[in-house]
């Protein structure tokens, strides 16, 4: 007869035969979300994710979408699983790969492209409750910046006389969609489309909505399960110590389900390419009392006639390329519906930097 036994972390693996017993230290499984790991004993296949006996080899390797810390390049590596119950070695970890898109778009959001599967693998969309119906219904647009974290708008979740800013959400009021192309809740689009529940809402301190001008428009989404990476579904960049500049007219790259040119709501996701307009120019552009808007920490893009955010962007990322990595800069917040044309303001991810690191930190 054969047992398994766990004491502790110590696994022990019996035979019983006639009036003896023969026992060994099993080795602990081994798991990682971002390695690939091929385990055999005596060149046969073994399950890395049950105990294993001693003399296993484990060979791990960067899952898909990742790649060795500091940007080395992997290290062979084998584990052997000994005598004494431990592997000979430790696992290393692989970060995800930012900003980078893996398929690019086929075709030519308010004049937007459609946009195909892999153009902007950050992008989430933001799906709220209908207990009308009951059903979800998409109300903005975020960015994935780690497995369990998710950038958006704060005016997204906030209702006046909030009493707090951190806004913990246990009823499953809000799921977020990655690798989602129709705006369609119901309809899974791909393998890489997935579908997780909001824990908790990270509102940024000092955002009172409209009285205080939409400034401080930022939110920081708590994911209840880490989202899986892949081709389709992985992270935009942070330039966490501001190594770049955007300068007016460099072209950024968003998309979402905004209204189009037509005045609709878009069923697919769109692209646009918008060109930047710093702080001073955007607010001087605007005399009808709008300029309030345009806070300190905002900018804004688009032009005036051409591409641009339209409703239902809200909460959507403007990413702009850096060194062949595309690196989140702004965040849809706010738009003047009194003019035609298709220039947007945008929260300022750099001026939120310590805030989001803080919370990064916290929780990875």
């Amino acid at each position: 007869m054969h047992v398994t036994y766990n004491y502790s972390w110590l696994i022990y693996s019996c035979l019983f035969f006639g009036t003896g017993v023969l026992c060994e230290k099993m080795c602990p499984p081994l798991v990682s979300d971002s390695l690939d790991i091929k385990c055999a004993h005596n060149g046969q296949y073994a399950n890395c994710s049950n105990v294993l006996i001693p003399g296993t080899i484990a060979t791990p390797s960067c899952k898909i979408a990742y790649t060795a810390l500091n940007g080395q390049e992997e290290t062979p590596l084998e584990l052997i699983c000994q005598s004494n119950g431990t592997w000979n070695k430790q696992l290393y970890r692989c970060n995800p790969n930012c900003g980078r898109v893996y398929i690019e778009n086929q075709l030519l959001i308010n004049n937007g492209y459609e946009a195909n599967i892999g153009t902007a693998p950050w992008n989430v969309g933001i799906y709220r409750i209908n207990k009308n119906k009951p059903n979800y219904d998409l109300i903005c647009g975020g960015t994935i910046i780690s497995p369990n974290l998710v950038i958006s708008a704060a005016h997204c979740f906030w209702k006046n006389g909030m009493l707090s800013n951190n806004i913990s959400i246990n009823d499953g009021q809000y799921k977020i969609a990655v690798g989602k192309y129709d705006r369609n809740f119901e309809i899974i689009d791909n393998d890489f489309t997935q579908i997780i529940n909001v824990d908790m809402v990270h509102l940024k301190k000092g955002y009172y909505g409209p009285a205080g001008y939409h400034a401080e428009d930022i939110a920081i989404i708590l994911l209840q399960k880490r989202v899986s990476f892949s081709n389709g579904v992985a992270p935009a960049c942070i330039d966490w110590n501001s190594k770049y500049n955007v300068v007016n007219g460099d072209q950024g790259k968003i998309v979402g389900w905004g209204k189009t040119e037509k005045g609709i709501l878009s069923p697919i996701l769109l692209e646009a390419s918008l060109p930047y307009i710093d702080h001073s120019s955007c607010r001087n552009m605007y005399t009808n009392g709008f300029e309030q808007f345009v806070t300190d920490d905002k900018f804004c893009a688009g032009s005036l006639t051409g591409q641009g955010v339209g409703a239902g962007d809200a909460g959507a990322g403007l990413c702009f390329l850096h060194s062949n990595s595309y690196y989140l800069t702004g965040i849809v917040s706010i738009k003047d519906i009194s003019t035609d044309n298709s220039i947007a303001v945008f929260t300022e991810v750099k001026r939120h930097i310590q805030w989001i690191r803080e919370l990064y930190n916290k929780y990875n």
